[in-house]
This record gives structure tokens, C-alpha cells and sequence, in this order.
């Protein structure tokens, strides 16, 4: 199977985040799936089944386990790739909405490295526990700062007491977080335990406007964990191609949400 075709497997997004669940604990079962998405567990077995077939996971009685082929893991290091375009729109976008001397807090994740890389001619600090930022050429008015702790492959990110220390000294005028799922029932919320704590830590010690940043494969879906509720964000920036329909639904709930063109402007709603 090739590269493209197996992007576009994964673009699924149950698909990837039950292989994103596979990753992190190494074991899955049809029925903490079907709790976890809210689909009955033929629908599972159906997703499992056709995960198998493309050899990212092996199947087992009542669930799936990690394959021996390492290519589950080479899946997210180029999980960046998905998406790429819509991601950089909305990087370039939110990048243009910090302003010079911002303090600025970046979770981990493809689309908060996308508003890095655009920061461009503006002299800031950027707080991040993404460990992937370190691979940024940034300008030299950009001072980065990362956050220890302990690392976490799946999601190139740093997390655990350390982070959160780091955290504790330093406020943020702007926050800027990725989300792995965006539901108007459910909230914000986010594929991996350990990191929910850094991004509520980072809302909390915000003195300013907190920004998630999604492109449309994050809305209308539900993770594992909850990050926080629509009150604790300010805007919520995505793509050209995310539905109408669920934008209404979460502006109707009274959320700023700005949806961009290829060329970075929002869209008139």
C-alpha cells in the first residue's frame, strides 16, 4: 500500500485515534472503543478490520494489539504531513494575531507548530512543551523556551511534574492550544491524559486570550479526555472545509470561531 493511500486511511478520524489510543497503551478492546466514540461495536470491528488489512495493528479476539511492524509508530512522527495545507493556513492566520513582547503559550501538536513557524519580523517569547520545536528555524527576535519533563514519543511532546513546574512561574498573554477533539456536548478534549494537565495549566496561568487552533478532522468529535469547556477559551481558528453546519452550531453557543481560506484571511460568516 502506498504513502498517499495510507495518509488517507488514517485521515479517518476514528481511525487515527484508535491507532493513537493503540499507541499509548499497546492494547485496545471492541468495548472500551465503542464507550470511547459512541459507535456500536460492529462499527469497531468493521474500523478494526480494516486497520488489520492495511497492517497497522493486529487483531485479537474482542479487540487489537500493536503489530510487530514498526510502521505504526513511523505513522505519527509523519503525522504532520496530514492535513498540511488547512494546518498552515490556520498557523499563519493565528500567528498573525500575536502582537510584539507576547508572552506565548504553545501545547504540543502539528497545527501549534504550524503558528510557530509563522512568527515572523515580531519579537516574542514562546513557552511550549512541543518538543518538535526545537526542529523550527525560528528568526532571532523569537526567544523559545521548552519545558522539561518526561518525553512522550507518539505525540513529541513533554509533560509530567517538571513541565507543570516550569509552568507554575510564568504567565502567558496569549495561548495558543491544539485539541484532539472539539463536540458541542462534550467540550474541548484531548487524546492523551498526560497532557491535558499542561494545557490546563497553561489556560490557567493565562493573563490573556486562549486561542485552539483545529483543523475540520478535530470538530465534532469527542476524545478520550476532557481539556475544558467553551467558557475557558476565547476563539477557536480552522480551515475553509469545516462544515457550516457545526460552525453555526458551536457560534450559536456563543464561541468566536474564525474559519480561513488557503490564504490565511477568515471568511465572512
Amino acid at each position: 500500500m502506498s504513502d498517499t493511500m495510507e495518509h488517507q486511511k488514517i485521515s479517518n478520524y476514528r481511525h487515527r485515534k484508535i491507532l493513537e489510543k493503540l499507541y499509548e497503551l499497546g492494547s485496545v478492546s471492541s468495548e472500551e472503543l465503542s464507550t470511547i466514540f459512541g459507535v456500536s461495536r460492529i462499527t469497531i470491528r468493521r474500523d478494526l478490520d480494516t486497520l488489520a488489512l492495511a497492517k497497522l495493528l493486529e487483531r485479537t479476539h474482542g479487540g487489537a494489539v500493536v503489530g510487530a511492524s514498526p510502521r505504526l509508530e513511523s505513522i505519527f512522527d509523519e503525522k504532520d504531513m496530514l492535513f498540511k495545507r488547512e494546518k498552515r493556513a490556520i498557523g499563519r492566520y493565528v500567528a498573525s494575531l500575536i502582537e510584539e513582547n507576547d508572552t506565548v503559550f504553545l501545547n504540543a501538536g502539528s497545527t501549534t507548530l504550524e503558528v510557530l513557524r509563522h512568527l515572523k519580523g515580531k519579537r516574542v517569547k514562546v513557552v511550549t512543551n512541543n518538543a518538535a520545536s526545537i526542529t523550527v528555524d525560528l528568526e532571532p527576535c523569537v526567544e523559545l523556551i521548552v519545558l522539561g519533563g518526561e518525553y512522550r514519543r507518539g505525540s513529541q511532546s513533554y509533560y509530567g511534574d517538571l513541565a507543570l513546574m516550569g509552568l507554575k512561574s510564568i504567565y502567558s498573554s496569549i495561548t495558543v492550544l491544539g485539541i484532539n477533539g472539539i463536540s458541542t456536548r462534550k467540550g474541548l478534549t484531548s487524546a492523551v491524559y498526560q497532557e491535558t494537565s499542561i494545557n490546563r495549566a497553561m489556560i490557567e496561568n493565562s493573563s490573556g486570550k486562549v486561542l485552539v487552533v483545529a483543523d475540520r478532522s478535530k470538530m465534532n468529535c469527542v476524545s478520550s479526555f476532557l481539556t475544558c469547556g467553551f467558557d475557558k477559551i476565547d476563539m477557536i481558528a480552522t480551515d475553509w472545509l469545516c462544515p457550516a453546519p457545526f460552525l453555526a452550531e458551536l457560534r450559536a453557543l456563543g464561541v468566536r470561531v474564525d474559519a480561513v481560506n488557503e490564504e490565511a484571511l477568515p471568511l465572512p460568516l
